[in-house]
């Protein structure tokens, strides 16, 4: 077993973010909040490592990570964790504690090769939430490959020993052909092994304007709201509202980083 992550890191920004990012202050002003968010992570890490307590693994993308919120706490993670902890952790006096190990720009195959590997030599968790593959869609134009790797993701997934019922495999955002077919794969994945499927991304609720962070693409505060409520669902807790206890921690807008200078990535 681990006695120290490896730390998390962002991908460098593909050329159209740079770009985007030199023209429009929304989309520079969420790819900043990447390396100080993932920095944020990396610290909650690594004391719920040596903590006690329910553990929840994340396996996933920027949207783990909650960027676009005003808080790493306020994205569906720290929503979905703070309504656990509201509702179990008072009677066992032991919040929750989570390992993320999402990377901003992840893909499948990051999952797999990357987040996967860590994630089996940690303790066996209570609560595993995958949401990854839908910066391959949105980055790439394969559709049968991605499908075989939404599958053994699923099955890597379910392989960390967490119960089935807390064990959630999300589908990848857009309504695409692709789209749909990818989450085909990722919900029969899921129906085969007895663990859950959830979309985070069509929840009922005022429009993308509303919903969207300033750069056009990762949710904001309310839009992560709404995805913690889809994923609490589907495990049978009403979520969304509470605000996590990390909230409280802050967020160093100045850290540097590993690999200084990449303040973003494909999301």
């Amino acid at each position: 077993m681990l006695d120290h992550l490896p730390p998390l890191t962002a991908k460098p920004p593909g050329l159209l973010l740079r770009v985007a990012g030199t023209l429009l202050d929304g989309v520079a002003n969420v790819t900043d909040q990447v390396e100080p968010y993932t920095h944020w992570w990396n610290d909650r890490n690594q004391v719920s490592l040596g903590e006690d307590g329910p553990l929840a693994v994340v396996v996933g993308d920027s949207t783990a990570l909650g960027i676009g919120a005003s808080h790493p706490a306020n994205g569906y993670i720290g929503r979905l964790i703070a309504t656990l902890d509201d509702e179990t952790a008072p009677a066992a006096d032991k919040p929750w504690r989570v390992i993320n190990l999402a990377q901003s720009g992840a893909k499948l195959d990051d999952g797999l090769t990357r987040q996967l590997p860590i994630a089996l030599d940690i303790p066996t968790p209570e609560l595993v939430v995958c949401c990854l593959g839908t910066n391959d869609l949105v980055w790439g134009i394969d559709t049968n490959g991605l499908r075989g790797k939404a599958r053994r993701l699923v099955d890597g997934v379910i392989a960390l020993g967490a119960p089935a019922d807390r064990t959630v495999a999300c589908a990848v955002a857009g309504g695409s052909a692709r789209a749909r077919l990818v989450n085909r794969t990722i919900r029969s994945a899921a129906a085969d092994n007895g663990v859950l499927a959830a979309n985070p991304w069509n929840e009922p609720g005022p429009g993308a304007s509303e919903r969207l962070a300033s750069d056009k693409f990762h949710p904001n505060d309310l839009g992560y709201s709404l995805m913690a409520r889809a994923l609490g669902r589907s495990f049978g807790v009403e979520a969304g509202e509470a605000e996590w206890r990390h909230l409280a921690v802050p967020v160093d807008a100045g850290y540097p980083g590993p690999g200084a200078g990449a303040t973003g990535t494909e999301g």
